[in-house]
């Protein structure tokens, strides 16, 4: 057979097969299987070890990651946290705890916050209740300084946290206790409030929040003040503080409530002033649509009120407040039923609206439908009960509809919101004297009728009201020792 024949007859190689890739594995799968391969090829002894050496590294590296996200997220909204607060024995006994008092301080000023209609963003307060809890942990090596770590950290931020403390003292007075509160900043040990009450711990806390408020955020406080409590000269004292500097990107904010200060005083060509220097300091601030727009309607140029108000609501189409502007500018040009649509789509963005439910309450009222005016300010204090004003508003509606008996509660939570509130007092003295109170509306009456003597100036229907319920007590009424 010749060589050709062999040739063509044998076989040539096999084409390759095309090639397959093993399955991928899941990365969890491996680490499984090496962890298990571990474990096989290792003694008791050693793993015993590990386990230690893992137990070593958790307690070192988790509260040390953990300070890092504290003193962090402190740094990054306002560089302020709360250290827990000193308290007395029988106000341990009575269930305040350090921990549970600071707590208390710090839910009181975050309900401020909720309250607050201010366009400015708010403050908040931090707590080291977590790093001290943490410091205590045992390692190996001792305790960890963490409050050593904290101080490293924002010296590489280049950041300083300020730390608030303080402590609560008793002391008795005509036999009554008297709470006492005083927090101080560090650096520095610079005071900050000492307040006062014989009213117990939940008053003690109210008023301490509002006041700490005042020195970290006085823009805020203000806002509190004039919208919350009808407080004008408390107000323009804390724009004063605001304008004065030191409070990062408060000016403009302050500015700007101011232009309300003076409209609800009447000075237009102040208020014009005011919305102008906001501007003037940032021509996007979209708030200060809102109070351009009312400059103009005191000015009597309600189309161009309405227009800066449609400027408002393009700029900031997420905010309570852009419709709420835009409802009262339509309200005041006799327009009632956009009106009561714009402050709606206002509680659609933001159940928790205070302007908005009182907003609907006066335009139903204005258009005698009154009903709804007072299940509008019903639903606001059933959302927001801590609202003052709004308790106000309640209670002053009940009384309209001779209602005294059920008006008391709201006004009575007015009046401890702010018991040296003048339009609080008035109306609390009002329904006391209508449920033949005596007592208590003598105390009251008393109040009022010593502000009255000392030359203060009211609103113009407070002062009307003051003088008739004085009238109607009568002229013998005592005015209360100063204390």
């Amino acid at each position: 057979m010749s060589s050709e024949l062999l040739h063509h007859e044998q076989p040539g190689p096999a084409p390759a097969a095309p090639s397959v890739a093993p399955p991928k594995r899941r990365l969890h799968a491996r680490t499984g299987d090496y962890l298990a391969s571990q474990v096989r090829d290792r003694t008791v002894a050693e793993l015993v070890m590990f386990a230690k050496g893992l137990a070593v590294v958790l307690v070192t590296v988790v509260p040390i990651v953990l300070t890092v996200i504290v003193v962090s997220k402190a740094m990054i909204e306002n560089g302020i946290v709360m250290t827990a607060l000193r308290v007395p024995q029988s106000l341990e006994s009575a269930g305040y705890t350090a921990e549970t008092a600071t707590q208390r301080l710090l839910d009181e000023i975050s309900a401020l916050n909720r309250t607050s209609n201010a366009a400015k963003p708010k403050t908040a307060l931090g707590d080291t209740q977590l790093i001290d809890a943490l410091s205590s942990i045992e390692t190996p090596a001792g305790n960890i300084d963490l409050k050593s770590f904290q101080s490293l950290i924002q010296k590489v931020l280049g950041k300083q946290i300020v730390q608030i403390s303080g402590e609560i003292t008793t002391r008795t007075e005509d036999g009554k206790e008297l709470l006492r509160l005083r927090l101080r900043q560090n650096p520095g040990r610079e005071g900050l409030i000492d307040v006062e009450t014989s009213q117990g711990a939940e008053n003690l806390f109210r008023k301490a929040a509002l006041n700490l408020l005042e020195h970290i955020d006085p823009e805020i406080a203000a806002g509190i003040y004039f919208r919350e409590y009808g407080d004008e000269e408390s107000a323009m004292r804390l724009t004063a503080v605001a304008l004065a500097g030191g409070h990062k990107d408060a000016e403009k904010y302050a500015l700007n409530l101011r232009t309300y200060i003076y409209l609800n005083r009447g000075q237009i060509a102040e208020a014009q002033k005011a919305t102008d220097g906001a501007r003037a300091m940032d021509p996007d601030f979209a708030a200060v649509e809102y109070t351009r727009a009312f400059v103009l309607l005191a000015q009597k140029r309600p189309e161009e009120a309405l227009e800066a108000t449609r400027r408002g609501v393009e700029r900031a189409p997420d905010s309570d407040n852009s419709y709420n502007s835009l409802g009262i500018v339509l309200n005041a040009m006799g327009r009632k039923d956009e009106a009561i649509e714009a402050h709606r789509t206002a509680l659609t963005k933001n159940p928790r609206s205070i302007v908005a439910y009182r907003r609907l309450a006066v335009v139903f009222r204005e258009a005698k439908r009154d009903k709804e005016a007072s299940e509008a300010l019903l639903t606001g204090v059933a959302v927001i009960p801590n609202s003052a004003m709004l308790q106000l508003d309640y209670g002053e509606d009940l009384q309209r509809q001779g209602r005294n008996y059920e008006a008391i509660g709201p006004l009575r939570k007015a009046f401890e919101a702010q018991p040296d509130n003048i339009r609080f007092q008035v109306a609390l003295a009002e329904t006391e004297l209508a449920l033949g109170h005596a007592a208590e509306a003598g105390k009251l009456v008393a109040t009022v009728k010593g502000r009255l003597g000392t030359g203060e100036k009211f609103p113009g229907i407070i002062r009307q009201r003051a003088d008739a319920l004085v009238a109607r007590v009568g002229p013998d009424t005592a005015a209360p020792a100063a204390k």
